[in-house]
C-alpha cells in the first residue's frame, strides 16, 4: 500500500505541522460541520415520511415560521433539531472573537476561516463596519443558509431520498443503508498509471485500484481534484459507492473528511451533502466516528474519520422542547 501523504492544512490545529492560509487552502472543515455530523449521528435513522417533497429551501426565513418546511406538515428529523440548536449555540460561542479581535491569543481559539476573516477586517479602513458585516454574514450562515438552503435541500426525497429508495424499510438504519450503499477502501492513482500493473506490483486486488478520473467527481463541469486538496497520488482513500450509481471519494481535510461531490464542493457555505448525511447515520448506528469499510482494502484510519476526536468527546447534541 502507498502511504497517505497529507498537506499541513489537512491536519488538526493541535498538530505541530498545522498550517492554514485562507487565501491558499480550500475551506476548512469548520466546528459547526463536526457538530452537525455528531447531531445527525445521535439523531438516529431518518424516516422516509420525514423527507420533504417539493419544498423550495430558498424560501426559508428564520423569522417566519410559515416558511419552515416541517411546520405543521411533517415531523422534523431529530438530528436536524439538534443541528439547529448547534447553529444557534455557535452564534453565542463566537461573540467573544468579535469583542477581542485584536487579541491573537483569543483568535487562536476561533475557527480558522473566521480568524482569517477577522484579521483582515481589523485592518480595514473602517474596522468596526467590516467586523459588523462579518458578524452579520456569519449569523446569516447559521440562522438561514445552513438550516434552509443546505439542510432542508439535503433532506428531500430528491436528495437523501435517492440514497435510500432501494431500502424497503420505512426507517433505514446503518445495516439497511449498507445493503445498497458502500464505503470501499481503494487506492486511487493518476491518469498516467496503469491500475492493473500497479496492483500486480504491490500484490493488491486490482478491483480496488482505480484511476481518479473514473470517479463521479471528475465527470462534472468544474471538478474538484484530490490534488486541489494537496493529496498526492497514489493514495489509499475511502470511496462512497451509492445505490444511485455515483462514486465519490472522501477527502481527508481539517481533521475529518469532506465529500468530493459537486453539491458540497461548488458552494463553501454548504456544511453537509446527502453522502455525508448517510455517512453520519451509518456512523451513528455503529457508535463510531469512523466510517466502516464495506469492502476493499484496509485504508488508514485518517481516511475513515468522519468527525474530529476532539469534537466527538466534547459535543452534546440537544434541542430544547423537542420530542421525537
Amino acid at each position: 500500500m502507498p502511504t497517505l501523504s497529507l498537506p499541513p492544512g489537512a491536519l488538526a490545529h493541535t498538530d505541530r505541522e498545522y498550517e492554514y492560509d485562507v487565501e491558499r487552502d480550500p475551506a476548512n472543515v469548520e466546528p459547526i460541520e463536526h457538530q452537525i455530523r455528531l447531531d445527525f449521528m445521535r439523531g438516529g435513522p431518518i424516516r422516509r415520511d420525514q423527507l420533504l417533497g417539493n419544498y423550495n429551501p430558498w424560501k426559508y426565513d428564520p423569522a417566519n415560521p410559515a416558511t419552515h418546511p416541517w411546520q405543521g406538515v411533517k415531523q422534523k428529523p431529530l438530528g436536524l433539531a439538534y443541528a439547529e440548536t448547534s447553529c444557534a449555540a455557535r452564534i453565542n460561542e463566537e461573540v467573544r472573537f468579535y469583542h477581542h479581535v485584536d487579541d491573537d491569543a483569543v483568535l487562536a481559539d476561533a475557527p480558522a476561516f473566521l480568524a482569517a476573516r477577522l484579521r483582515t477586517a481589523r485592518e480595514n479602513s473602517d474596522p468596526e463596519q467590516a467586523l459588523e458585516e462579518e458578524r452579520q454574514r456569519r449569523q446569516k450562515w447559521y440562522r438561514e443558509l445552513i438550516p434552509g438552503p443546505n439542510l432542508s435541500q439535503v433532506l428531500k426525497d430528491s436528495s437523501y431520498g435517492s440514497l435510500i429508495e432501494k431500502c424497503i424499510v420505512p426507517e433505514p438504519d446503518a445495516d439497511n443503508l449498507l445493503e445498497h450503499n458502500a464505503f470501499v477502501g481503494m487506492v486511487l492513482v493518476d491518469k498516467d498509471t496503469d491500475p492493473d500493473a500497479f496492483a500486480r506490483d504491490r500484490e493488491l486486488d486490482s478491483a480496488f485500484v482505480l484511476r481518479e478520473s473514473a470517479l463521479s467527481h471528475i465527470q462534472t463541469d468544474d471538478p474538484v481534484r484530490l490534488a486541489d486538496y494537496g493529496i498526492e497520488l497514489p493514495a489509499p482513500l475511502l470511496v462512497g459507492e451509492y445505490g444511485s450509481g455515483s462514486q465519490y471519494p472522501f477527502i481527508p481535510w481539517g481533521d475529518a473528511l469532506t465529500c468530493a461531490c459537486p453539491y458540497k464542493q461548488s458552494a463553501p457555505w454548504r456544511v453537509m451533502c446527502k453522502h455525508e448525511l448517510l455517512a453520519s447515520v451509518v456512523c451513528g448506528g455503529r457508535d463510531s466516528i469512523f466510517l466502516p469499510i464495506s469492502r476493499g482494502l484496509e485504508v488508514p484510519h485518517r481516511s475513515r474519520r468522519l468527525v474530529s476526536p476532539e469534537f466527538a468527546v466534547s459535543h452534546q447534541s440537544r434541542a430544547e422542547d423537542y420530542n421525537r
